[in-house]
């Protein structure tokens, strides 16, 4: 007993210490290659908020970074850049020459825009190595671009090197993307905090005003497929709408209703006032979480030319960790569901931790 109810703790535990779910850190990397003998073009940009982690840019402290300050840090800057990023041929690094500064501004605020020369000895396949701000955020990723003759690659830069041929375009895109949605899931904790909300009573019944265990397994698989399937496809149809650009809902509000939606189903396990077909409020709140995974792909971007391919990728992966989850939770769930202690004490503490937690989320938000 005392085993299982650690391990339900611990999926709630994970979550407590994280109250913004979606920030992802990321640089971008665009690589032109325009011929056999020309030089690489490369072009970064770095958020400025990002480079702040590692080098002292507001020299007056005053709270903001001017251009000035950007300016004098540059050659630090370099110096970062240049540690961090390695463009290699054909297994030789090519060297990298700077040549010039200036600022670019994205959603989500100011980045250094860094142009580099790369002269690259001998041939063969571009080979990128990134490990930039790696040490301060082992989050931190890059959208790479490489241009060459006519066709575009893309791809995200994480820990592994990065290898450019002619089939990156058909093959590194789209398994990326489906990385990534697999990794946002798995770290998007409001998300999961509203699936365990909602996976909580999953093996029980609400009859005559108390909690009361199924009598087998087979009447909680029905209806959490219901409820997730639910979820699935009300997130999907937001995240399509939102990703292309079709609704542009502000990310400050979507936010706080991700929050408020997992405030709600929590409570609604303390004190039901929804018992039966919980599909529904996994399809209504499924909108609004959709909202939320357009916001971490908008993050990461969508290349022009494989914009279907990222998006169908992005959210198979959101599936598939989601799936996980499920899969991982509702056995337990099912093996304690006739204990006496779980649905009197411990489904409706967890209940009221997650909605505690979920009120924070959305006080900070709401604030923020």
């Amino acid at each position: 007993m005392r085993m299982s109810l650690r391990v339900l703790t611990c999926v709630l535990l994970a979550a407590s210490g994280f109250a913004n779910a979606h920030t992802v850190s990321m640089s971008h990397v665009d690589i032109a290659v325009e011929g056999e003998d020309a030089p690489v073009r490369m072009e970064l940009d770095v958020a400025v908020r990002d480079l702040a982690l590692s080098i002292p840019l507001d020299a007056d402290r005053d709270e903001r970074v001017t251009w000035g300050e950007l300016q004098d840090a540059q050659p630090a800057i370099q110096r970062l850049v240049e540690q961090g990023v390695v463009v290699s041929s054909g297994g030789r690094a090519c060297t990298l020459e700077p040549s010039g500064l200036g600022v670019r501004r994205y959603e989500d605020g100011v980045y250094a825009h860094l142009p580099y020369t790369a002269d690259c000895p001998g041939g063969g396949a571009l080979q990128l190595d990134y490990s930039l701000m790696r040490e301060r955020d082992p989050q931190h990723r890059a959208l790479v671009n490489l241009r060459r003759g006519g066709k575009t690659s893309v791809a995200i830069a994480r820990d592994e090197p990065l290898v450019f041929d002619v089939a990156l375009a058909r093959r590194s895109g789209w398994v990326d993307y489906l990385r990534e949605g697999v990794h946002h899931i798995l770290i998007g904790y409001d998300h999961l905090a509203f699936l365990l909300s909602l996976l909580l009573p999953a093996a029980l019944l609400r009859e005559r005003g108390a909690w009361r265990p199924v009598a087998g397994w087979r009447e909680s698989i029905g209806p959490v497929v219901g409820i997730v399937t639910a979820f699935t496809v009300a997130h999907s149809i937001t995240l399509t709408l939102a990703a292309l650009g079709w609704v542009t809902p502000s990310s400050r509000w979507v936010e706080a209703a991700i929050a408020g939606s997992v405030l709600l189903a929590a409570l609604n396990n303390v004190r039901p006032i929804v018992t039966r077909r919980l599909w529904v409020v996994g399809f209504m709140f499924g909108l609004i979480h959709g909202f939320g995974f357009a916001g971490a792909l908008g993050e990461l971007g969508l290349p022009t030319r494989e914009r279907l391919a990222a998006l169908v990728s992005f959210n198979v992966g959101v599936e598939l960790g989601q799936i996980a989850v499920v899969a991982a939770a509702l056995p337990l769930l099912i093996a304690v569901r006739d204990r006496r202690w779980y649905a009197r004490w411990a489904m409706p503490a967890l209940s009221i931790a997650i909605a505690a937690l979920a009120g924070y989320w959305l006080w900070e938000r709401l604030a923020g």
